[in-house]
């Protein structure tokens, strides 16, 4: 789930694809924001259900206070509030904020939710034990969030970032690799060597790999 202006992997592309990734960004925006509605449509509809479950792959690394980062539509959300956790969330995205917030208060509990960016953001140093993002966008390489991210985090908390998912998708791979880049995730065909640890700031975050049904995912733990 995205935070920031569209996919990673768009924002990384190049060359002959610069057209297209700003093709795959216009997209990305529109689902993200004006057409929000039919993000988990879209989401199901390419991964017989798994994308909630990707997401919900992260929780039994998280403790404590816990701010999410991109939070979407709110599934993790409502699930950390099911479990008893005490989290919040910011978004870019004033869309995905009212449907998290609804989603939310329909099933009884309170938002803590900010219409914010990671660059920017609206907390106090130290209030955090966990900070997490599932799919971000290049938000999450930016040396700003890098320093927000660091400025809220409690002295040892802990920092998560589940970036990909792994899967064969089979014939419709084309189809559901586009769609997987437009709903901000970067998602491999073939089984992908381990990635060297990821930094935010001064902060190692080093990778683990959790299978979620006929698929795994990556999640980077610091």
């Amino acid at each position: 789930m995205s935070d920031d202006d569209g996919s990673l992997w768009a924002q990384s592309s190049h060359g002959d694809g610069c057209a297209f990734a700003r093709l795959v960004n216009w997209g990305f925006e529109r689902l993200y924001r004006e057409f929000a509605w039919g993000y988990d449509w879209v989401a199901a509809a390419v991964s017989s259900g798994l994308w909630q479950r990707w997401g919900l792959a992260v929780l039994p690394f998280l403790h404590g206070r816990v701010l999410e980062l991109g939070f979407g539509p709110g599934h993790l959300q409502l699930a950390m509030a099911q479990a008893g956790m005490a989290a919040w969330g910011v978004d870019a995205s004033p869309q995905m904020v009212n449907l998290a917030r609804q989603r939310l208060h329909h099933a009884g509990y309170p938002a803590y939710l900010s219409h914010a960016y990671t660059q920017h953001l609206p907390f106090a140093a130290a209030t955090f034990d966990t900070v997490l993002a599932t799919f971000p966008s290049a938000y999450i390489l930016d040396p700003r969030s890098h320093h927000e991210i660091r400025r809220v985090l409690a002295p040892h908390g802990r920092v998560v970032v589940l970036p990909q998912a792994e899967l064969d998708p089979g014939r419709y791979a084309d189809l559901v690799t586009l769609v997987y880049r437009l709903l901000g995730a970067t998602v491999a065909r073939n089984p992908q060597p381990d990635p060297q640890p990821f930094w935010v700031a001064d902060l190692p975050l080093y990778p683990h790999w959790v299978t979620v049904g006929p698929s795994r995912v990556l999640i980077f733990v610091s």
